[in-house]
């Protein structure tokens, strides 16, 4: 391990891993994460969320963690509601921000209450699903959505159980394939246009965006879990829009992060139409820090790099 930096009282927790499906994604962020922070001379190491975790935190004596928990047990507000209840302090938002958050219908009702744009969507129960019967909902969700919608889990990451829906006949199939990772969907409607993230930072001057992220997925993979950690399935790119256009990319995602309480760090991913407008599809708690995620390019496409941003934010949460 390496030497504490000279500017911190003690070693950093990152804390990874888990036990949500997100599990890989989760640990592979972390790692990434520690090796950034060593390179900086940060004594940081990875902790799994698991029985031993908070025993191991007051053994090693850390003094400030970063939770790099994807999903379920991470972005829900239950890591934050762990270490807030031992009084370690941690990057990200506190958990009653996350459990709002988390959760993309209302998030999605929040943001759009203050005049940001997301998709038109329906929410739907598996016991809805289940009791009222798919011929008598499907007809209906098409005539107010249209023949293409997205169909995805309330409550998840990564795109697990995230399905493109083209035509009224495959949609129950896509809802049965996200009831198996959140017992609520939701059906949204479908936006044609490229997928940006802009990752937002904040200090004590207040929150600033990232250059914000064009990501591109091999056609067949828009939807694919494993795309979005596969090299050869996924590119990222600095977007090809009008500085205006990113500009107020840049403001919307700083007003979600603002408008959804959050702290620290967040993502939020839009689809950009070739006229320059956008609808937010969500704002994430924890941006993945895996090597083929967006964060880790922001960082470098603004001149700076992920150990910077992060040994900032502990930096800020340290006081």
């Amino acid at each position: 391990m390496s030497t504490t930096h000279e500017e911190l009282p003690g070693p950093v927790a990152v804390i990874a891993g888990g036990l949500s499906h997100e599990r890989d994604v989760s640990l592979a962020s972390g790692r990434n994460l520690v090796r950034e922070l060593r390179q900086l001379g940060v004594e940081a190491e990875a902790y799994d969320f698991d029985r031993n975790l908070l025993t191991r935190l007051e053994q090693d004596k850390v003094v400030a963690a970063v939770p790099a928990l994807h999903g379920q047990f991470g972005e829900d507000g239950e890591i934050q509601t762990l270490l807030e209840l031992i009084g370690l302090p941690f990057v990200g938002s506190g958990s009653r921000a996350c459990r709002v958050a988390w959760d993309k219908a209302t998030a999605r009702e929040l943001l759009r209450r203050e005049g940001i744009a997301v998709p038109q969507s329906v929410g739907l129960s598996a016991q809805t699903f289940r009791d009222i019967g798919a011929n008598a909902l499907m007809e209906h969700v098409m005539h107010r959505l249209g023949e293409r919608v997205v169909v995805k889990p309330t409550r998840c990451g990564s795109a697990l159980g995230v399905t493109g829906v083209d035509g009224m006949g495959a949609l129950p199939s896509a809802l049965v394939r996200s009831y198996a990772y959140c017992e609520d969907a939701l059906i949204e409607r479908f936006h044609d246009g490229v997928d940006v993230s802009v990752v937002c930072v904040e200090d004590a001057d207040g929150v600033r965006a990232l250059t914000p992220v064009a990501v591109y997925y091999e056609k067949g993979h828009e939807f694919d879990f494993s795309a979005r950690y596969t090299a050869e399935f996924v590119s990222l790119e600095k977007p090809a829009f009008p500085e205006e256009v990113l500009e107020e990319l840049s403001r919307t995602a700083c007003e979600a992060h603002r408008v959804l309480g959050l702290s620290d760090l967040s993502r939020s991913d839009f689809i950009v139409s070739p006229d320059g407008s956008f609808v937010v599809l969500e704002t994430a708690i924890t941006p993945g820090a895996t090597e083929t995620s967006v964060m880790p390019f922001a960082c470098t496409l603004s001149g700076t790099s992920l150990g910077q941003v992060t040994l900032d934010l502990v930096r800020g949460v340290l006081g």
